[in-house]
């Protein structure tokens, strides 16, 4: 099992396979769809990240091409820069199978946190999220509000 960062073009290859997985994540809010998150990624905004069983297969034109085998989840993440810190966001995170990939998900995000310069990690989720991610809670509570008479688009 890894928890890994692939190269834009694994994720082209094997989107068919990444965005069942996030759309279940980014449906929540509205905010997203899976193509816009692809999108920031290309741009180098976030990171897509993919938990699963992987293999890398050799190619004629590159030292070697990471294919996805078992995709258990995806996990998108951004950096964001406050005035007084800097904050791996958590932005999404979507899949089955939990338990194989959490630990090594959580070692992973805090490796890559540290390693950009980060001093915290956070996410805004369910409240199962905050049991899993070993987080805490801030107090803060997030609210939404939808304005009727806008129109989405």
């Amino acid at each position: 099992m890894s928890v890994r960062l692939p190269p834009l073009d694994e994720l082209a290859l094997n989107w068919w396979r990444i965005e069942p997985l996030l759309r279940r994540a980014t449906q929540i809010t509205g905010c997203y769809e899976p193509i816009d998150v692809l999108q920031l990624a290309m741009l180098g905004r976030v990171g897509i990240w993919l938990a699963g069983d992987t293999q890398q297969l050799p190619s004629a034109d590159r030292a070697g091409i990471w294919l996805a085998g078992d995709i258990d989840a995806v996990i998108v993440t951004e950096v964001k820069e406050y005035p007084r810190r800097r904050v791996l966001e958590m932005m999404f995170c979507g899949g089955d199978k939990m338990a194989n990939w959490l630990e090594e998900a959580i070692q992973t995000m805090d490796e890559h946190a540290k390693s950009t310069g980060c001093s915290h990690i956070a996410c805004i989720g369910r409240p199962g999220w905050e049991r899993a991610w070993r987080g805490r809670r801030t107090g803060d509570v997030v609210m939404v509000r939808e304005l009727k008479d806008h129109a989405d688009g």
